[in-house]
């Protein structure tokens, strides 16, 4: 398994997020071992919400993501269907301390004009850990981190859902969470 991120020619890693549902009756730690184990497959986590895995990828360029999704991913044993986020630009935040034991990811919906705001404003909040743009600045990927799963889905619904260039919001829980 290589998890070095290889670079494009500008220097910068292209990287992708992709949501993984498992077919009725997979053995779902077969198929996340079995993907972690890919070339540009960088991390894996399990989560809860309408996706059973969410993976990290990166590679050289854009072409070589969508390589990887099409030839490895897609057609790979157990995987019912699948959504891909293409990274952009991603931050990192200091909104949680490790004691704060839920994490969570939210895929943002949002309003492309006014960006620069929204994206001001969910670095500053407690519980945001990173911070994802996808897909030319149309989704944001949040990782969060609280107390518990209804602490996080009160963030969500009291501070993010409210702001008014977020369309839709999409919750999952995350078990065993770590992406560094």
């Amino acid at each position: 398994m290589s998890t070095q991120t290889e670079t494009s020619d500008s220097g910068a890693p292209a990287g992708a997020l992709v949501f993984l549902r498992g077919e009725k009756g997979a053995d779902l730690a077969e198929i996340n071992s079995r993907l972690l184990s890919e070339d540009g497959v960088a991390a894996s986590i399990p989560v809860l919400g309408g996706w059973s895995i969410l993976l990290r990828l990166a590679a050289k360029d854009r072409e070589c993501l969508k390589q990887l999704i099409e030839k490895r991913i897609r057609p790979a044993k157990g995987v019912e269907d699948f959504e891909a986020y293409y990274i952009e630009e991603k931050w990192t935040a200091d909104g949680a301390g490790a004691e704060q034991k839920a994490v969570a990811c939210a895929v943002l919906d949002v309003v492309s004009g006014g960006f620069s705001v929204l994206a001001a404003r969910l670095r500053a909040m407690a519980g945001v850990t990173e911070g994802i743009v996808t897909d030319g600045g149309r989704n944001i990927v949040l990782f969060l981190r609280g107390d518990s799963p209804r602490h996080i889905r009160d963030a969500v619904s009291d501070e993010i859902r409210p702001l008014p260039s977020v369309l839709r919001v999409k919750l999952f829980n995350a078990m065993n969470f770590s992406f560094s």
